[in-house]
């Protein structure tokens, strides 16, 4: 669940670049949206907290201060963090000038994630889209400039890689290495100190980077990786519990099954049952579903409240 604003776009005056959504929302742990497909161009900035954003099959772990891209057509999903649910806003645009700008900012489903400079102050913006009191033509022009306004500030602000290496010394390229290293083994029962021998650093220093730059130990990703790719075996295929366990890096089903019931809470099983007669249901929404028909038939006859 979460809890959001938004404001409605006029009319577009302009067909080279208009505004299609603006808005903020405070995530609930946990809450997730997707797999989806936009119709437009939409830029996602974390404000606070932490999240994941997963696309063709890639997965980007996210704190404050970096945003992601979503094009048109393009299959996503993405889901708060369960001990520090992101804040984030969004603001999505098309129009026939919409590639040009992006592929100038360097942006892309190649590169959909990017970080900014801590000067930048994108809620500011969007609490003036949220100011606006004009009405027509007015509305639609004020809209219109303050999407200019938004992504010439991304483009005064963005940090581009060879910025990140210079600042942070490197390190970036150790965990974009790291992360493809993970994604490429993870079946295979990775572990940290694999990790570490691959990219020819101690366990030290990699849990000193994933904590900078992703919020997280090497292992929790590891983890939370595995078990993402799980739930997307439990939904698009037959395979038995035992072996997406298999498939995801666990020795065995039982270990598999508290892993997974301890990060959604909900075993293998019950949460394939959900996916596949609940489709497009939240599932913290469903699992509060659960707790309260659990409550209520535990409740002695002729309880009322």
């Amino acid at each position: 669940m979460e809890e959001a604003r938004a404001i409605v776009p006029a009319a577009a005056l302009f067909q080279d670049l208009y505004l299609c959504t603006a808005g903020k929302s405070m995530c609930y742990p946990g809450h997730s949206f997707g797999p989806d497909i936009r119709l437009n161009y939409l830029i996602h900035y974390v404000l606070k907290g932490r999240g994941v954003f997963e696309t063709d099959h890639r997965q980007y772990h996210l704190v404050k201060g970096q945003g992601f891209l979503i094009e048109p057509g393009q299959t996503t999903r993405y889901e708060a963090d369960a001990r520090a649910p992101w804040t984030y806003i969004w603001i999505g645009f098309n129009g026939t000038l919409a590639p040009r700008i992006l592929e100038e900012l360097g942006l892309g489903q190649a590169y959909p994630v990017f970080s900014c400079k801590q000067a930048f102050r994108p809620e500011e913006i969007l609490e003036d889209f949220f100011g606006l009191e004009s009405e027509g033509v007015i509305l639609s022009l004020d809209q219109h400039v303050l999407l200019l306004s938004f992504l010439h500030a991304i483009a005064q602000n963005l940090v581009r890689e060879t910025e990140h290496k210079r600042l942070e010394g490197g390190r970036n390229y150790h965990i974009d290495k790291a992360l493809e290293f993970i994604r490429a083994n993870y079946s295979n029962q990775l572990h940290v100190s694999d990790l570490a021998s691959y990219l020819g650093i101690s366990r030290y220093h990699l849990f000193r980077l994933f904590q900078e730059n992703l919020g997280q130990s090497p292992q929790e990703y590891i983890t939370s990786f595995s078990l993402g790719q799980a739930r997307e075996l439990l939904t698009t295929t037959s395979f038995s519990i035992q072996e997406v366990a298999f498939l995801c890096g666990y020795s065995n089903a039982e270990i598999f099954s508290k892993a997974f019931k301890k990060k959604y809470g909900i075993s293998p099983s019950k949460y394939r049952r959900y996916a596949l007669e609940y489709p497009g249901i939240d599932l913290a929404e469903f699992l509060d579903a659960c707790e309260e028909r659990s409550n209520d038939a535990a409740k002695p006859a002729g309880f009322t409240k």
